[in-house]
C-alpha cells in the first residue's frame, strides 16, 4: 500500500526538518502529533525554523517550530526504514558506555567530574556544533552495559538524543564489543536505504571491557571488511589497546582526552564531527589482523591521536592563474556556448574584484577551474595580524549563487571565529545571505572578523573564553601563530601561484613606494599620489612627504578619485576586447 500511496506526490507526509528548506512549496501534509495530520502552508518570515500550518482538527492556522516537530515525530517509518529531508553523507551510530565504572573519577583528580558526565558533556558538544554545522548526518543511539540497546533508531534530529542522553544513568558490567556488533549491524540496515553513506562507529567509554561474548579480532575483521570506520573517545584512566587497534585499521582515531577542556576542543573540531573533510587514512590488509596481539602491539608505534588530517582540495595544488587570463578565455566562450546561471554569476564575480581590486584581499583563480579561487589577505593595522598575509581559497558549488561559497582559511590562524580546518563563523554564510551578496561584501565580512571578532558567536568556544577574560593573552597569541604561520609577503605568494608577472603598467598608474598599480589610491597635500595601504605604513616611522620632502601625517591624505577612475578603466581595458 505504502508504494501505491507514493505515486502520489501529494499524499507523503512531509518530515519536519525537511520543511526548514521549504519556500513557497505548499500545501504539504505533515504531523503535528502522532494522531494529528496537518497542512504545511509557508514559512514564517525571519525565522528559518518557523512554519505556519493548517491545524485540521481545529480549524484554524498556527505556528510551529520544525525542530519541536521532529523532536516528538520519528524519523522512522513502520517497514523500518528512514524517512530524512535530504540523502545523509554520512551515518553514524554514537555507543555511549553506561556500565557502573561511569561513576568513577574521569580525566584528572582535578577534574571532579564522574565519568558519565564527561560523557554526555562530550555528547552534548557532538550535537551542539552538528547542528550548527547543518551536517548530512543521520544518528543512531546505542547504550551499552550489561545488556546493548538501540535507545534511538537513525534520525537526523538530535535534539530527540540530547533528551535520551541526559536520562542515562550507570549501572552493570561492560559489553564493549558486544556493543561494537550492534553498531555493524545498524550501519549494515542504513546502508540498504543509502549504499553512498559512509558509515561511522563514535564509541563513548571509559575503556573498560568486562563480559562481552564477541571477540575483538572478529569484529575488526568485519568492521574492516565492510568499511566502516571506528572513532574512540577514552574519559577513564584504562589504556584499551584493543579498541585502540580496532581504531586504527578501520581507518578510525582513538582520542584520550587529558581534561574537560581538550575534551570540548576535540568536538569543535570539523574533521572529528564529521569524515567529510578527513584525510584518507592508510588501511590495513583485513588478512593482516590475525591474533588479538595484532590489534594491541599498534598502541606502541602510534599512540592515542590528537586529531585527525585534514583533507585539502586537490584545487589547492593546481596552479592558479592572472583574473584578467580567465577572464578573457570566460568572456569568449560565453561567445560561443552556453554557460549555467552559475558560472555566469561566477564571471562576474570576478570580472568586478579584477576591475576594482579588493585593498586588502587579492583573487587568482585557478587555471583548469575558474570556480575555485586561491585568495590571498592582508591582516589588518593595528591587530594581532597586522604583519600578516593569510591564504585562504573559496569554492562556488553547484547551487551558488543561491547557497553561499565555501570560504576557508588555508593558512592556520588563531581566532575564535575560525576552526582548525578553516571553517570561518559568520553570517554573511548562514542568516544574513542572500543570492545577491556579492564577493566583495563577503570579503569585506571576513577581513572584518580579523578587526572585531564575535566572540559571542565562536566557532571555539576556548578561545572565545579566552579572548573575553584575558585579552592581552588571546591577542599575544594570536600575534606569535600569525608570525609563525603567516609571514610570507604577498608579492612572494603571489609569485608561488602565478609566476614573475611581465605585464606592462602605465608608469602613472603604479604607486612610487610599493612599485604596484593602485588599489586604494589617496592623494597627499604637496600633489603626489600614493597607495594608501603604503604610505600609511611610511608614516609610521616618518613625517615628511618620500617624494616632496615636506611634512606629512595620515590626516592629509584624501582618496584620489581621479586615479581610481583611470586604474579602473585601465583594469576594463584589459578585457574588453573580448567582452560581448
Amino acid at each position: 500500500m505504502f508504494e501505491d500511496v507514493k505515486r502520489y506526490s501529494h499524499l507523503i507526509v512531509t518530515p519536519p526538518l525537511q520543511l526548514a528548506n521549504m519556500g513557497n512549496e505548499g500545501p504539504l501534509l505533515v504531523y503535528l502529533s502522532e494522531d494529528n495530520l496537518g497542512v504545511y502552508v509557508n514559512k514564517v518570515k525571519g525565522d528559518h525554523f518557523m512554519i505556519w500550518v493548517y491545524d485540521c482538527l481545529s480549524g484554524k492556522e498556527t505556528t510551529k517550530n520544525v525542530k519541536d516537530l521532529a523532536k516528538i515525530l520519528s524519523d522512522t517509518r513502520t517497514d523500518n526504514t528512514v524517512e530524512v529531508s535530504k540523502t545523509p553523507k554520512e551515518a553514524i551510530v554514537v555507543l555511549f558506555d553506561s556500565s557502573s565504572s561511569m561513576i568513577e573519577e574521569c580525566y584528572d583528580t582535578d577534574s571532579q567530574m564522574m565519568r558519565i558526565d564527561a560523557v554526555k558533556q562530550i555528547f552534548d558538544s557532538f550535537s551542539n556544533r552538528s547542528m550548527s554545522y547543518d551536517f548530512q548526518h543521520v544518528i543512531c543511539l546505542v547504550m551499552f552495559n550489561d545488556k546493548v540497546k538501540t535507545l534511538l533508531k537513525f534520525t537526523e534530529n538530535l535534539e530527540a538524543f540530547k533528551e535520551q542522553v541526559h536520562g542515562i544513568e550507570a549501572s552493570g558490567y561492560t559489553r564493549l564489543y558486544d556493543a561494537l556488533v550492534r553498531g555493524i549491524s545498524e550501519l549494515d540496515n542504513i546502508k540498504k536505504s543509502f549504499p553512498a553513506c559512509r558509515c561511522r562507529i563514535l564509541c563513548l567509554t571509559d575503556g573498560n571491557d568486562i563480559s562481552s561474548m564477541s571477540n575483538p579480532v572478529t569484529i575488526a575483521r568485519k568492521l574492516m571488511a565492510s568499511n566502516i570506520v571506528v572513532d574512540a573517545v577514552i574519559v577513564g584512566m584504562a589504556d584499551n589497546t584493543v579498541l585502540h587497534g580496532i581504531s586504527y585499521v578501520t581507518g578510525g582515531y582513538c582520542f584520550k582526552p587529558e581534561n574537560a577542556k581538550a575534551a570540548l576542543r576535540l568536538f569543535e573540531m570539523e574533521t572529528v564531527l564529521s569524515m567529510e573533510l578527513r584525510a584518507e587514512r592508510r588501511r590495513v590488509p583485513v588478512s593482516s589482523i590475525k591474533t588479538e596481539e595484532d590489534l594491541t602491539k599498534i598502541f606502541a608505534s602510534h599512540g592515542y591521536d590528537e586529531r585527525p588530517e585534514m583533507k585539502i582540495p586537490a584545487q589547492i595544488t593546481k596552479k592558479a592563474a592572472r583574473t584578467e587570463n580567465v577572464l578573457k578565455k570566460k568572456i569568449q566562450e560565453c561567445k560561443t556556448g552556453r554557460f549555467m546561471e552559475k558560472d555566469k554569476r561566477i564571471i562576474e564575480e570576478l570580472k568586478s574584484l579584477h576591475c576594482d581590486p579588493h585593498p586588502f584581499c587579492s583573487v587568482y583563480p585557478s587555471e583548469t577551474d575558474f570556480t575555485f579561487w586561491r585568495i590571498v589577505m592582508k591582516g589588518p593595522a593595528e591587530t594581532p595580524y597586522e604583519n600578516g598575509t593569510f591564504e585562504l581559497y573559496c569554492q562556488f558549488g553547484r547551487d551558488y549563487p543561491v547557497k553561499p561559497p565555501v570560504v576557508r582559511f588555508y593558512t592556520p590562524i588563531y581566532h575564535c571565529n575560525i576552526n582548525s580546518v578553516g571553517r570561518i563563523c559568520h553570517n554573511i554564510f548562514d542568516r544574513n545571505y542572500s543570492a545577491d551578496v556579492t564577493m566583495r561584501e563577503i570579503l569585506d565580512a571576513v577581513h572584518g572578523l580579523l578587526i572585531l571578532p564575535e566572540a559571542e558567536d565562536p566557532l571555539d568556544s576556548i578561545l572565545a573564553e579566552e579572548f573575553l577574560t584575558s585579552k592581552e593573552v588571546y591577542e599575544q597569541a594570536a600575534k606569535d601563530n600569525t608570525a609563525i604561520n603567516a609571514c610570507q609577503s604577498m608579492e612572494s605568494i603571489e609569485k608561488q601561484y602565478i609566476g614573475e608577472s611581465n605585464v606592462q603598467v602605465p608608469p602613472h598608474l603604479v604607486c612610487p613606494l610599493s612599485g604596484k598599480i593602485f588599489v586604494d589610491p589617496v592623494k597627499a597635500k604637496g600633489g603626489c599620489v600614493y597607495e594608501r595601504r603604503a604610505i600609511e605604513e611610511y608614516l609610521k616611522t616618518n613625517n615628511k612627504d618620500p617624494v616632496t620632502g615636506k611634512p606629512l601625517s595620515c590626516t592629509d591624505l584624501t582618496p584620489d578619485k581621479n586615479m581610481k577612475k583611470s586604474v579602473v578603466e585601465y583594469r576594463t581595458s584589459q578585457i574588453e576586447e573580448t567582452d560581448p
